[in-house]
């Protein structure tokens, strides 16, 4: 199949990853070639070493930015004018499109194509997010996936219909299993905000008075400046944003991962690479959804105290590295791109019969 992903035309796919979204359209892109099919990702860029094709959409060489009409700043006007240009790109070629973009022209536009489509739904339902797929999936023949089965139920009750869930996935090969260290530091990785609830796992280290290492692209400074700075000394640190490999690296003198959010994590990747890389999880409900639990390597309590993950932590001491990388082979990648897949092959074959 010719296969078109939509991430966005100021997306950048260059690691380190801004989030979650950005690293699955990477790896499912990539999986995707290995299996056979062609594949054109809309962005910014790209590191060189993936498979697929970057279709990026050039900025104006003039000035974008307006102070009369409808004020934008330069950056807003740029991202308008390379967004609009996806109205005269040729989609006529590829059999599907799959979009994981959160940029509403897209979806205006995207409404106006008789194509197969499959849109990927990675965050909870929010006002704008609603409003914004409700009119994508009422004007363009297109497939709702959801991530996990909490994000099914969420969207479900949003957009008053059943969802398919496809379950994220990770390429294990790029996870190396680390050697066991019980009494290594706590390592925390995720977007720096108050929803991730870093002061949990700050907490919990200091309690414990064990060394704590925090991972983590800067998404609030007010909030990483008042509740996270202030803590930081010789044995809580903050390593800044990694790459992949920098993070796997610092797996490998950790004893356990610790995953706060107090938000509903839709998946959880990172979740899923610590258990890849042969380490135990421990954390709270909110964080780690259904799929990703496990009553041996990845623990999660049903509060938001950080003193009921001290049990657990101790209870992961006796894991096996092995243990914790066999769980996470059931989310390997390729299972990912199998099943969209066959959802790309049964929306071509529903637009054909309509």
């Amino acid at each position: 199949m010719k296969i078109l992903i939509v991430a966005g035309p100021f997306v950048s796919l260059r690691e380190p990853y801004n989030g979650g979204t950005e690293a699955f359209i990477i790896e499912h892109a990539n999986q995707l070639v290995k299996l056979g099919h062609d594949v054109d990702v809309i962005a910014k860029d790209a590191d060189e070493k993936n498979l697929f094709q970057v279709i990026a959409f050039p900025e104006s060489p003039l000035s974008m930015k307006d102070d009369s009409y409808r004020p934008v700043t330069e950056e807003k006007g740029q991202q308008n004018f390379q967004s609009l240009q996806y109205g005269i790109f040729d989609v006529s070629v590829y059999d599907v499109i799959h979009y994981n973009s959160y940029i509403p022209e897209i979806y205006a536009i995207g409404a106006l194509f008789n194509k197969p489509a499959v849109l990927t739904l990675h965050l909870p339902p929010t006002e704008r997010f609603v409003l914004m797929y409700k009119f994508f999936i009422k004007h363009a023949p297109v497939t709702p996936i959801a991530i996990s089965n909490r994000m099914s139920q969420q969207w479900q009750k949003a957009l008053g219909r059943d969802l398919e869930v496809v379950l994220n996935g990770i390429p294990l090969e790029r996870w190396k299993v680390q050697p066991k260290n019980a009494q290594g530091y706590l390592l925390w990785s995720g977007r720096i905000a108050k929803e991730k609830n870093i002061e949990a796992a700050i907490n919990l280290a200091n309690h414990l008075k064990q060394p704590l290492k925090i991972v983590g692209a800067i998404f609030d400074n007010a909030y990483f400046n008042d509740s996270v700075k202030p803590h930081l000394n010789e044995n809580i640190k903050y390593i800044a944003h990694v790459t992949q490999q920098k993070l796997g690296d610092l797996v490998a003198g950790a004893s356990a991962f610790l995953a706060t959010a107090t938000w509903e994590e839709p998946f959880g990747l990172s979740t899923a690479e610590m258990l890849a890389s042969g380490l135990p999880v421990v954390g709270f409900n909110t964080a780690i959804p259904p799929e990703l639990r496990h009553e041996r390597v990845s623990i999660a309590v049903d509060s938001n105290n950080w003193e009921d993950l001290v049990a657990p932590l101790g209870a992961v001491k006796s894991v096996n590295p092995e243990e914790c990388r066999t769980f996470a082979a059931s989310f390997d990648v390729t299972k990912t791109a199998e099943a969209y897949v066959n959802v790309y092959k049964r929306a071509v074959q529903e637009r054909r019969n309509s």
